[in-house]
């Protein structure tokens, strides 16, 4: 319980800090509504899903982590997370357990191909595919790396991919041609941005 209400005291005093600096008292109250609610979703999530595993290093650690350099990307997923409840998604807790990351039961994105396609956001991950767990865990991984820089540098690569397609000269196109519109961004630009390319690399190929 301590440590779900601090993470919702964190998120919203993170965001109402931000929305006063932008909007003085208006602003400090949107951030506090936005935060608070996003936050307290988190923080229920971190108590009745238990992500973190508060008896080991490693759990306080990433907790710490979450809560600090990597709250940007924490506040992001909150409000994710927020939005995949309301719209009737619900919380996996047995993939959540002490894995570090909240997992929730349904992805975003339909099955394309027959692959299953999850998405993950600070730390929170949609879908179920034990398969490609730990490419998505390499994501909430990587967010913890790199903090607030995470999402502008992601963000960034997929312009620079989309309007310089670079991957094209080391693209496999035997396997993934690019014939159509739609392939140019699922199979030429998403898997070539920096942060995806890392996770194949890692935790293995594109099926």
């Amino acid at each position: 319980m301590v440590a779900g209400t601090i993470a919702a005291v964190v998120l919203a005093g993170a965001t109402g800090f931000v929305g006063y600096a932008l909007g003085a008292v208006v602003g400090l109250v949107v951030g506090l509504v936005v935060g608070g609610g996003a936050g307290a979703v988190f923080g229920w999530a971190v108590v009745t899903a238990r992500p973190y595993d508060f008896s080991a290093g490693i759990g306080i650690f990433r907790y710490v982590v979450d809560l600090t350099w990597s709250l940007p990307n924490t506040l992001i997923g909150a409000v994710y997370l927020t939005g995949n409840l309301i719209g009737g998604n619900r919380v996996e807790r047995h993939y959540s357990l002490h894995s570090g990351c909240v997992q929730l039961a349904r992805g975003v994105f339909p099955r394309i191909n027959g692959v299953s396609y999850l998405t993950t956001i600070g730390t929170v991950i949609a879908g179920v595919a034990p398969a490609v767990h730990a490419h998505e865990h390499g994501h909430v991984l990587q967010s913890r790396i790199f903090g607030p820089f995470y999402v502008p540098l992601v963000l960034l690569n997929y312009v620079l991919a989309t309007l310089i397609p670079f991957w094209w000269l080391y693209h496999d196109h035997s396997r993934y041609p690019i014939r159509k519109f739609g392939a140019y961004f699922m199979d030429g630009v998403y898997p070539h941005v920096w942060n995806e390319a890392w996770c194949y690399r890692v935790y293995g190929p594109r099926r």
